[in-house]
């Protein structure tokens, strides 16, 4: 194997083993818009917050004690009393609660292969779900901190609403301020869409809320649903989308952070995570401004950073009550439900790098048609590596008879090195010349590695970010490609290693090792047949098991096109 192409495997492996940080260092946060239809101004960092400190959840609420001294509704209302509707359709399980019209649980069931069990959305956070404010003359009002009653009352609490496929049903939450001045909050769902409509109302409240907009947001994020919490922490953001094809995002930081309000036409905003997101899409009219914020929560208690992700979105106020509905979309990131809903919401799909994303869909896209004819993606990858050893056949064949000619001239190469040794200039002309004489490319034997190297970072990204991987199984021990495949924990962990041993990466090293052996023809490069594999076992222990297996195989096909087809032997050069 030529050194070079070892040099950039190591580079190669490099980079995939600090990809994450990698990632963090090229993408800072964006810088704020300026265009004719979105204009965001980021405000400077607040002094940090507790989510949980804050009722409302993003602002102070000093004016809410007024509001409610001003209408009859009391905050200790002995008739009133907390009732619950269990919402379930084929998608979800949905508990509404009263106190504030809101969630108190939204599970996704275990509907098709990435959702095995019932999934959680809806964070044990206060205010961590979706909800409106707004402002009146005596300050900011949350629908979260008000007292709802039903429209259509129910004999029992936890009363259960089942919704068959292709029905609807309405749920119709009032708030009474008087007799005269009431809140309306409206919850239409579907029995077979992760798609539902929320929508506020006021009754007479011209002249009660000031500002020509309310704002329906989403604060406090969504449920950390996988193993490795960290991993749903790194992918979880915060998106705003606006006219003129801007799309503004916000990561979690360390201490508070607001972006925002940014004013423009503005299409929806939306809170993921790894594998899961809630979007917001006004349904009838667009929204008029957004913001996003991280903000602290100091009861959080886990080895991720104490913050969580909101998103609101300005609606305009027509007739002075009628509010523009809302489209929520609370599901799996899966890029086919996402285009139906709406095809822009695909812009929330992490697909690598702007070069590196055309390949990664073409990728994905692949491995589904081959998971469509045999349903098990380990075979699919086995299948995506056949086709691109395939592809690459007559590089690799290329590339030995480009690297066994550059041995064949090492000679040649050696002798104007020492006679030249004093005249760089003069010695890579006639290193040139050298080539041109034996008619070698010199860049012959990186042809192989030049295709692969962004077929590589492409599987790297959809097998870690993708849902359809998402427990996606293949034989035996490899229960979930999108993981290492892990054989058994160790009682100590081992840097740069982890505290587990998995099979694959073993295989891989092994293959590598038979590989190299078989391709070395510089016995100075000895030492780097056996820092290699085990380099690349080290890295490989923490990769998804289904990157490691395209690259095991891949190493194999390529040992037995070396058997098939041995490369050329170098050949001896006569001197001058």
């Amino acid at each position: 194997m030529d050194k070079r192409f070892i040099i950039a495997l190591i580079l190669i492996g490099l980079i995939l083993y600090f990809y994450n940080d990698y990632i963090r260092w090229i993408s800072p946060p964006p810088a704020p818009v300026d265009s004719t239809e979105a204009s965001l101004d980021t405000l400077k960092a607040a002094k940090a917050t507790p989510l949980r400190a804050v009722e409302p959840s993003l602002s102070p609420a000093a004016g809410i004690a007024p509001m409610l001294a001003e209408f009859p509704i009391q905050t200790e209302d002995s008739a009133w009393q907390e009732k619950r509707i269990v919402v379930e359709t084929e998608r979800y399980r949905i508990v509404l609660t009263t106190a504030g019209a809101q969630f108190a649980s939204l599970k996704l069931k275990p509907i098709g292969r990435y959702l095995k069990e019932a999934i959680e959305l809806i964070p044990a956070v206060q205010g961590a779900r979706p909800g409106y404010r707004f402002w009146t003359n005596d300050g900011l009002v949350e629908t979260s901190a008000l007292k709802f009653r039903l429209e259509d009352e129910f004999s029992t609490n936890d009363t259960l609403i089942q919704i068959p496929s292709g029905e609807q049903e309405t749920f119709t939450f009032y708030h009474p301020f008087d007799s005269l001045h009431s809140l309306r909050l409206i919850y239409t769902f579907n029995g077979d869409d992760y798609v539902f409509t929320s929508a506020l109302e006021g009754v007479n409240m011209h002249g009660i809320w000031v500002r020509e907009y309310i704002e329906a947001l989403w604060t406090g994020g969504l449920s950390y649903t996988e193993a490795d919490s960290a991993q749903d922490e790194y992918y979880s953001k915060a998106y705003a989308y606006f006219a003129g094809d801007v799309l503004e995002d916000q990561d979690i930081k360390s201490e508070y952070k607001l972006n925002g309000p940014a004013t423009g036409k503005t299409r929806w905003g939306a809170v993921r995570t790894k594998y899961f997101i809630a979007a917001l899409l006004p349904d009838q009219a667009e929204g008029i401004g957004a913001w996003m914020e991280s903000r602290f929560d100091s009861l959080h208690i886990g080895k991720v950073k104490p913050n969580r992700l909101g998103v609101g979105l300005r609606l305009p106020i027509a007739d002075d009550n009628s509010i523009t509905p809302l489209r929520i979309f609370t599901g799996p990131l899966d890029n086919e439900l996402l285009r139906e809903v709406d095809p822009t919401l695909t812009k929330t799909m992490n697909w690598g790098w702007a070069v590196i994303a055309p390949i990664s869909k073409a990728i994905l896209w692949g491995l589904k048609q081959f998971y469509a004819l045999l349903p098990n993606y380990g075979i699919a990858v086995i299948i995506f590596s056949i086709v691109i050893k395939l592809i690459t056949w007559p590089l690799t064949q290329a590339s030995s008879r480009s690297m066994a000619a550059m041995q064949r001239i090492q000679p040649k190469m050696q002798s104007l090195r020492e006679k030249y040794k004093n005249d760089q200039q003069r010695l890579n002309k006639e290193v040139m010349k050298l080539y041109k004489e034996e008619k070698i490319n010199p860049a012959g034997g990186c042809l192989p590695l030049l295709l692969q190297l962004p077929i590589w970072f492409a599987l790297f990204n959809i097998l870690r970010t993708t849902i359809e991987f998402r427990q996606a199984p293949f034989v035996w021990w490899i229960d979930d490609l999108s993981m290492p495949d892990v054989l058994f924990r160790l009682p100590f962990s081992i840097p740069f290693y982890g505290d587990f041993v998995a099979l694959l990466p073993i295989l891989m090293a092994v293959s590598t090792y038979f590989q190299s052996k078989m391709t070395m023809t510089d016995p100075n490069q000895k030492m780097l047949l056996y820092m290699m594999p085990i380099m690349m076992l080290v890295m490989f222990n923490n990769f998804p098991s289904g990157l490691t297996l395209y690259y095991t195989l891949f190493n194999v096909w390529s040992i037995l096109q070396y058997k098939v087809v041995p490369p050329p032997k170098p050949a001896a050069t006569k001197m001058k």
